[in-house]
């Protein structure tokens, strides 16, 4: 083995030991994922041995300042790897996301870093629809292998190789490739995901299909709704009859109160008049769009319920929150997970998609990206002003992601004019051109940018929006309309 990771023709740098115990025998080709697939494939997660009780390691907030120079040269090398591939930059933007996060992890000299490609990536997010960000530091601690042997940073083992440069995974085998080695660590591409963190790796396994998103560029299928959208009448305001349901998983948990929805939903409503706060970045940008979009939330009823199934599981099966989801075509639904086991902040099918009458035409939270949640659990702060419920709403209304169909000019996009096109979503508020035009919307609520750095909808969006509730919410729309 030693031979071969000296030739750079094996990724997996095992003990001795363990090599005489695993086979190294080619599996069949047919189950292999490598460059040559055209088409996104289901996620292919490898198959780690995932311990109970994980390894302790240091984190970023524990070190020095001295130590901080040492330790942002190893992430930022690593990452100079990774923008030396085209197929990387998704990785390369959450390795620098990571790296500002204070719990990001220290990689010791003298490892393996394995992260996926961009392939990967736009599989992922077909099963995962809006990750919670900070358990992409649990990823990197779950990627990286002190020493390159078979035990990651955070406890996770590798799967037993299905040969050279590959990996077993839950699809079966996968290809890796090495990108290079630098300040101690050798980074490689896979082409199936290492080191998902356990919250993920569960959804991905556990969800059903209606809670799985329709590939990249088809979420326009139905849609009655085109490019050319009507203009919204000035004289005209949407308010939308709104009802809250927080799931609890027992009676003694107050951690989301009737107060707290209200102030929720005060924030939503400024959102959508285009009043959010916005602080100049370091660039001297100019303002970003944020217009009124003539829709507010009524705030009708607030329920808070116990009830374990829907606020473990809420995301992987949402029939069991359709009992709180009746008459679901006079009333715009918000329901608040509290415990999930998921890792996700928000989850929304589009309307077009759906009879009026469908207990599915919802919005579902969780409350890691609710409102002051953060602040008052010693949560992560990147989402605690409330633009998730504004995010998830704009899902509710027919909003696509300001990365549909990435770059792409024939995988689709937005169907909105005046949002530029991205390659992926954003998790931290920088300026990049990732498709080569106009700057990347990053303040747009339909990104997944932290709230601080989210403004506003632009007016193509205001349309789409106005567009889709009458024509595929139309008794909520009637229901809603008010002339000024």
């Amino acid at each position: 083995m030693a031979y071969y990771a000296l030739k750079g023709l094996a990724v997996l740098w095992l003990r001795a030991s363990l090599t005489d115990a695993l086979t190294m025998m080619e599996q069949d080709p047919a189950l292999r994922q490598g460059q040559a697939d055209t088409e996104i494939e289901p996620t292919n997660e490898a198959e780690h041995d995932r311990l109970d009780t994980r390894v302790t390691y240091k984190e970023r907030s524990d070190l020095e300042v001295d130590e901080l120079e040492q330790h942002n040269q190893v992430y930022h090398r690593a990452g100079q790897l990774l923008g030396g591939s085209q197929n990387m930059r998704h990785s390369k933007h959450i390795l620098e996301f990571v790296l500002s996060h204070p719990r990001a992890p220290v990689l010791p000299h003298g490892g393996c870093l394995y992260l996926p490609n961009d392939k990967v990536w736009a599989s992922f997010y077909q099963h995962v629809e809006h990750p919670f960000p900070p358990l992409f530091v649990e990823m990197i601690a779950n990627s990286y292998y002190p020493g390159c042997n078979e035990t990651s940073l955070s406890g996770l083992r590798l799967p037993s190789p299905c040969g050279l440069e590959s990996l077993r995974g839950s699809r079966g085998c996968f290809d890796v490739t090495s990108l290079g080695s630098t300040t101690g660590v050798k980074v490689y591409e896979t082409h199936g995901h290492v080191g998902l963190p356990d919250k993920w790796s569960y959804h991905i396994k556990h969800a059903t299909a209606r809670q799985v998103k329709r590939s990249r560029g088809g979420a326009t299928w139905g849609s009655r709704c085109g490019r050319v959208l009507p203009e919204v009448p000035k004289a005209a305001r949407l308010e939308i009859p709104t009802r809250y349901v927080v799931c609890r998983r027992s009676d003694d948990d107050n951690s989301i109160t009737e107060e707290h929805v209200r102030e929720q939903n005060r924030w939503a409503n400024e959102a959508f008049s285009g009043r959010s706060p916005w602080e100049r970045m370091e660039t001297g940008e100019e303002q970003p769009p944020a217009v009124d979009m003539q829709i507010s939330f009524n705030l009708v009823n607030i329920s808070i319920v116990t009830d374990s199934a829907c606020a473990h599981d809420g995301f992987t099966h949402s029939q069991p929150l359709y009992k709180y989801n009746t008459n679901p075509e006079d009333y715009f639904t918000v329901v608040i997970i509290t415990d999930d086991r998921s890792g996700i902040l928000g989850q929304t099918e589009f309307p077009h998609l759906l009879p009026e009458d469908d207990p599915e035409n919802m919005v579902v939270v969780s409350s890691r990206g609710f409102r002051g949640d953060a602040q008052r659990n010693r949560g992560d702060m990147m989402y605690d002003e409330g633009d998730t419920v504004v995010h998830e709403a704009g899902h509710g209304f027919g909003l696509y992601h300001t990365f549909e169909g990435g770059c792409s000019e024939f995988g689709g996009d937005d169907f909105v004019d005046d949002t530029e096109k991205e390659s992926f979503p954003h998790y931290h508020c920088v300026s990049d051109r990732s498709c080569s035009g106009g700057a990347d919307p990053v303040h747009n609520f339909m990104d997944y940018t932290p709230d601080t750095c989210m403004v506003g909808f632009t007016e193509g969006q205001k349309r789409r929006a106005w567009c889709e509730l009458q024509n595929h919410r139309a008794i909520l729309y009637h229901k809603s309309w008010k002339k000024l």
